[in-house]
C-alpha cells in the first residue's frame, strides 16, 4: 500500500496537524508500505523524513496566519499523484482541493482537523452567508471523498447531521515517553523567577484570534499577582500583543513557540494548570499532552474526548467563569490529581492505538469491506 498525505498547513511552527504527521511517519517507518508526504515551502524539492518521502512544493504566504502557507498551484500536485500512483490520498485541514483531488485511480481520505464552522466564524460576514458558505464545502466538498476521518465523535455526529455517511472518527494520540510526569523540574521557579508560592499555569499552542487569546489574557489580568504565575508559549499573529503584555507584568512569561518536545514536556510537568480559553478545537491535541505531565485542564466545554474531567471545564465563555475554574482547580492540585489525570491519559491514548485503527481503515477502504471499526 502507498499512502500519500497532502497537509498544506505545515509549517515548522504549526501545531497539531503536524504533530499528527510527524508521528505518522515514525509510526510508519518500519511497516511494509509506502508513505508521500506533501507540503508547501519556499521552492519545489524532494527530502526525506524517516522513511517518508516528502514533497516541498512552491506555495505563496497566506497573509495574518503567523507563517501559513497555501501551494501555488494544484498542477504539480496532480503530477505528484500521476508520478507516485498512491492507493490512499489524505487531505489535511483545508477541503478547496477535495474535487481536483477525486480520482478512479485512488481512495481519497479528508481529515477533518479543522473545524468549517470555526474557520467561518471569524469571516465578518451575515450569519445566513456563514450557514451558506458551510453548506457548500459540506454538499459540494465534503461529500466528494470517499471517506471523511474526524478526530472526535463530536465532530463525525456534526458531518452525519449533514447527512454524511461516510464518516469515521479516529481519535489522536500522545506519547508517554516523552509527556509524563517524570519530566517535572524542581527548579523551574527558580529558573524563570516564580514565587515558590505560586500555582503555574500554561498555555501552549497558537496565539491568534480563533484561540481566545484576548480572552486569556483578561483572564490573566483578573487574578492575584502574586498567587498565581502564567507561562505562555506558542507563535502567531498574536505574539507582539502578547509579548507586550507578558513584559509589563512580573507574574506572566512568554517564552515563544517550543521546537524541542522534551522541553514542552517539562514545562508541562512543572506546571499545574493547563489554560485554554478556546471554544472551537476539532480535538485538542495539547490538551492530552498536557493532562499527560499531569496538568488540570481549564478549558470551554466542547464535549471532546481530550476533556475527561468535567468538573474544571467552563459552559459559558466569560472572564468570571474561568476564574471559578482555576479556583477551583488550585484547590484540588494535589499529587493525587496529577498522578490520577495522567494515569488516565496513558491507558486511554497512545499513538500506537490512532495509527493501528488508521490502517486498519485504510485496508477496508481499499477492500471495499468497510466496517464499524471498535
Amino acid at each position: 500500500m502507498k499512502i500519500l498525505d497532502i497537509a498544506p498547513y505545515f509549517h515548522a511552527k504549526s501545531g497539531g496537524i503536524r504533530r499528527y504527521l510527524l508521528e505518522k511517519s515514525f509510526y510508519l517507518k518500519d511497516k511494509p508500505l509506502q508513505h508521500i508526504l506533501v507540503i508547501p515551502g519556499k521552492e519545489r524539492k524532494v527530502d526525506y523524513l524517516n522513511s517518508t518521502k516528502v514533497y516541498q512544493l512552491p506555495s505563496f504566504p497566506i497573509p495574518m496566519t503567523g507563517g501559513y502557507r497555501f501551494f501555488n498551484s494544484l498542477k504539480e500536485i496532480e503530477e505528484i499523484l500521476q508520478i507516485e500512483k498512491p492507493d490512499i490520498v489524505e487531505l489535511e485541514g483545508t477541503y478547496i482541493p477535495i474535487t481536483a483531488l477525486r480520482s478512479e485511480e485512488h481512495r481519497l481520505v479528508v481529515f477533518y482537523h479543522a473545524d468549517i464552522r470555526a474557520d467561518v466564524s471569524l469571516i465578518p460576514i451575515a450569519g445566513n452567508l456563514k450557514k451558506k458558505i458551510i453548506d457548500y464545502v459540506i454538499y459540494n466538498k465534503l461529500s466528494n471523498a470517499d471517506m471523511i476521518i474526524t478526530p472526535s465523535k463530536q465532530q463525525e455526529e456534526f458531518l452525519r447531521s449533514y447527512g454524511l455517511e461516510n464518516v469515521c472518527t479516529v481519535n489522536l494520540g500522545v506519547d508517554t515517553k516523552v509527556f509524563n510526569l517524570s519530566k517535572r523540574n524542581p527548579y523551574i521557579n527558580r529558573l524563570f523567577g516564580i514565587r515558590d508560592d505560586s500555582f503555574k499555569v500554561i498555555y501552549a499552542g497558537r496565539l491568534s484570534r480563533d484561540k481566545n487569546i484576548d480572552l486569556m489574557l483578561e483572564v490573566i489580568d483578573m487574578l492575584n499577582t502574586s498567587f498565581f504565575h502564567f507561562i505562555i508559549a506558542g507563535d502567531g499573529p498574536l505574539k507582539r500583543k502578547v509579548k507586550k503584555f507578558s513584559e509589563k507584568r512580573p507574574n506572566v512569561t512568554y517564552l515563544g513557540y517550543i521546537h524541542d518536545r522534551e522541553e514542552l514536556a517539562e514545562l508541562y510537568a512543572s506546571c499545574d494548570i493547563y489554560l485554554s480559553t478556546s471554544s472551537n478545537e476539532t480535538y485538542g491535541l495539547a490538551f492530552l499532552e498536557a493532562q499527560a505531565c499531569g496538568c488540570i485542564l481549564v478549558a470551554v466545554d466542547m464535549g471532546l474526548e481530550t476533556q475527561p474531567f468535567k468538573q474544571f471545564l467552563v459552559k459559558d465563555i466569560t472572564v468570571s467563569d474561568f476564574y471559578s475554574a482555576l479556583i477551583k482547580a488550585v484547590n484540588c492540585q494535589n499529587f493525587y490529581t496529577r498522578q490520577t489525570i495522567s494515569t488516565y491519559i496513558h491507558e486511554n491514548f497512545s499513538w500506537e492505538k490512532t495509527f493501528s485503527t488508521l490502517l486498519e481503515l485504510y485496508y477496508q477502504i481499499l477492500s471495499g469491506t468497510l466496517g464499524k471499526l471498535k
